[in-house]
């Protein structure tokens, strides 16, 4: 696809700087794409041991809450679940890679104040509680992590895209018009060049 501009030596030059630009830009976003990907896959690497170990971790905790209710019925568990007094500080702080910010959750306090009666419920009910307790931090580095892969898949995407439309589309239509137009300027100067040979041979 070529771009439609006057076929002027000012644009020639004018096509030219931009050729050299693109050009620039494409290297830098390929070099920006390739660091991407690479601070990607370790992510996901973090992310993938992070989620094999809570998904160990879980089951294991819900276990215990499902033998608790076993042994002490499900009333019990349940009243002792809202008996539970619970106090939880998060804070959220802004974290970025390769340019690329996501929120980060980080687990400040979290304390579980028992109210309820321990005749009422197993030790199972208590291990479980300490379970969810121990458990409950990498939960939220998991939807850190997780929020972040997304994140820089998005942005891998859009300069996957930037990159194709310099590779593909910019770059090869700046120099087939710098070819045209280079054609087409060669060719009047070739006329110009003929009529002035004329001019000549006619006063000579």
């Amino acid at each position: 696809m070529k771009i439609r501009v006057n076929p002027t030596r000012m644009q020639l030059l004018r096509l030219k700087k931009r050729l050299v630009m693109s050009r620039r830009g494409h290297k830098l976003l390929k070099d920006k794409m390739e660091g991407l990907v690479q601070a990607f896959m370790e992510l996901v690497g973090e992310y993938g041991k992070l989620r094999d170990e809570i998904d160990q971790k879980v089951p294991a905790t819900l276990s215990m809450f499902m033998l608790a209710s076993g042994i002490s019925g499900e009333e019990a568990v349940t009243a002792a679940l809202e008996e539970t007094d619970t106090r939880l500080e998060v804070a959220i702080n802004r974290k970025s890679v390769m340019s690329v910010a996501y929120p980060e959750v980080e687990l400040e306090g979290f304390e579980l104040r028992p109210s309820y009666s321990t005749l009422a419920t197993s030790t199972d009910f208590d291990m479980a509680s300490a379970g969810m307790r121990d458990v409950f931090p990498s939960l939220l580095e998991l939807a850190s992590k997780e929020e972040a892969v997304v994140r820089m898949a998005d942005e891998i995407e859009k300069t996957r895209r930037r990159v194709n439309a310099l590779e593909y589309v910019m770059i090869p239509s700046l120099k087939s018009t710098i070819k045209e137009i280079s054609s087409k300027l060669e060719e009047a100067e070739r006329s110009s060049r003929a009529r002035l040979m004329k001019v000549k041979d006619m006063i000579m």
